[in-house]
């Protein structure tokens, strides 16, 4: 006998992942649903908010548990199919059915409960993003930063309508507890007193099947004369039936579940990352600030990459002149191993990848051909982008002065740093890394740090953390992360580390002698920066 499909997945076949992308929308798991039911259902709410209903998941684990009381259910959403699709799926309930944007309702409205997985996406592709702004400085005097995520604003919103003693549970990406726009929202929470649970789920692991982020579960109560939040964590859905029951208690235990923190502790300022996972900063010794050593800035941005980066046979055929290009690495998988030199340029050039960049500055004297492909760029609209329409001349790029070390911006397992021996610029994919002046010398020292797997251990506690294993940097992530103190290492264990990087330099990547060498440069750095106790390699 056939499985009855459900509504997510009678949606999902029907719709494409770039609408369902446009909008947000992305379908909680039914037991996630459940225990967030869990926590509002004490409270026997007669008014139930959920801004963004989609097909009604919350409604349905909610009146599965609810046997005796019977709340009108306020479900918004702007999307009008899907919002068909609930009021089908939940014809046996009490409901009115909002076929708005929660954000442009009645900030005067209460309600005794709020369950929501808000929508995912940026505030700045909002055809009305300086509205929500407005009202949000108005309603909240807030002055949100155009780069916050509409989940955010759904977060404040709803929790600001909540009625004294009503209960609220959000479902949101945890990348707000580490990130500088959700202080914001970290703010209004703990100066409201709002927040008593925090349930965090493990990055490697993904609950939704359309997106790669992790997941915070928000338990919030107005009123509760709550002094104190509790931050628990889930590796897997076999944790939800422990936390539930757990959360049921409303810490009546003693002995936390998770790790329990009283509201004054909370510093908004800071990564909350700290406050649910161990930290390998707490073992360290004969670390510095990276800004003390180094500087980090993103590549080059062109705005249109497909005018700017050309392979050698677009450059034949448009007849450019080498004074109008630069060797440039445009994409991250043109890099296969820890340290790119003129041999490996070449070996993207003969193949045939985009490894020019267009350089074209305001003084520079254009010959025939060159005003030609720039004709032909403005009548494939390249010229109207975001970003060249607001360069003048359009076509002129960003500079950058070629880094000795590059950075991946997005990682799974460990860290890619990359010793750019080529002496070549690159586009978004990587980030650079300027050594300081008087750290110059140590710049292989550097990179052999940056090949341990220490190196990836520290600086991930400042990155940002997706599903199922992926890690984010910014520049000032990766700035306000810690590295070793090169003033601490002694003239002979310099030596030493140089010999092993020279090594490793020459051996063949990922073969036994490759591994060989970095267990030593690993063994040497622990020696450095680890506390005895923690120097296992």
């Amino acid at each position: 006998m056939m499985e009855e499909t459900t509504p997510e997945e009678h949606y999902r076949k029907k719709t494409s992942p770039s609408y369902r992308k446009a909008l947000g929308q992305y379908f909680t798991p039914p037991a996630i649903a459940r225990l967030m039911s869990s926590w509002i259902l004490p409270t026997h709410p007669n008014s139930i908010l959920d801004p963004a209903a989609g097909l009604g998941i919350f409604t349905e684990q909610y009146e599965q548990l609810n046997s005796t009381h019977k709340p009108l259910w306020n479900l918004y959403d702007t999307d009008q199919s899907i919002l068909a699709g609930a009021r089908e799926r939940l014809s046996s309930y009490r409901a009115s059915y909002l076929q708005e944007d929660f954000l442009f309702s009645d900030w005067n409205d209460s309600f005794e409960a709020v369950i929501a997985n808000p929508p995912y996406f940026k505030l700045s592709t909002h055809q009305r993003k300086q509205d929500i702004l407005q009202q949000f400085n108005s309603m909240l005097n807030m002055q949100l930063p155009g780069n916050t995520n509409m989940y955010n604003l759904f977060v404040l919103k709803s929790a600001y309508q909540l009625v004294q003693g009503g209960r609220a549970a959000y479902i949101v990406p945890s990348d707000f507890l580490n990130a500088d726009y959700g202080r914001w929202v970290k703010d209004f929470l703990v100066a409201e007193g709002l927040l008593q649970y925090v349930i965090v789920t493990d990055y490697q692991h993904s609950w939704f099947d359309d997106a790669l982020t992790t997941s915070a579960i928000l338990l919030c109560e107005k009123g509760g004369n709550n002094e104190e939040v509790e931050f628990l964590t889930m590796d897997t859905a076999d944790d939800i039936p422990a936390v539930q029951q757990y959360i049921s208690e409303c810490k009546q235990s003693s002995t936390p579940f998770g790790k329990r923190y009283h509201l004054r502790e909370l510093d908004t300022a800071k990564k909350w990352r700290s406050y649910y996972q161990n930290s390998v900063m707490d073992s360290l010794q004969h670390v510095v600030p990276f800004q003390q050593v180094a500087a980090a800035s993103r590549g080059i941005a062109t705005g249109a990459n497909d005018f700017f980066c050309l392979t050698a046979s677009e450059i034949t055929t448009y007849q450019l002149s080498d004074s109008y290009l630069t060797p440039c690495i445009t994409k991250a998988n043109q890099v296969e191993t820890p340290f790119f030199s003129q041999q490996e340029l070449n070996y993207l050039i003969e193949k045939n990848m985009p490894v020019y960049l267009l350089n074209v500055q305001k003084d520079t004297k254009m010959d025939p051909s060159l005003v030609h492909y720039i004709q032909l760029g403005e009548y494939a609209q390249f010229h109207k982008r975001y970003l060249t329409k607001h360069r003048s001349p359009w076509y002129k790029a960003e500079v950058r002065k070629p880094a000795p070390i590059w950075f991946r911006v997005f990682n799974r397992e460990r860290l890619h740093f990359v010793r750019n021996e080529a002496g070549i610029v690159h586009l978004t994919p990587y980030h650079s890394i300027y050594i300081h002046p008087s750290y110059k010398q140590d710049t292989d020292v550097l990179m052999a740090y940056f090949l341990t797997d220490i190196a990836s251990q520290v600086m991930k506690e400042t990155g940002r953390e997706y599903g199922k294993g992926l890690v984010k940097f910014e520049p000032n992530d990766i700035n306000h992360s810690y590295i070793v103190d090169i003033d601490a290492i002694d003239h002979s264990t310099k030596q030493t580390i140089q010999s092993l990087y020279e090594d490793i330099r020459l051996c063949s990547y990922q073969s036994s002698k490759w591994y060989e060498r970095k267990e030593a440069l690993e063994y040497v750095f622990r020696s450095i920066i680890l506390s005895k106790n923690d120097r296992v390699v």
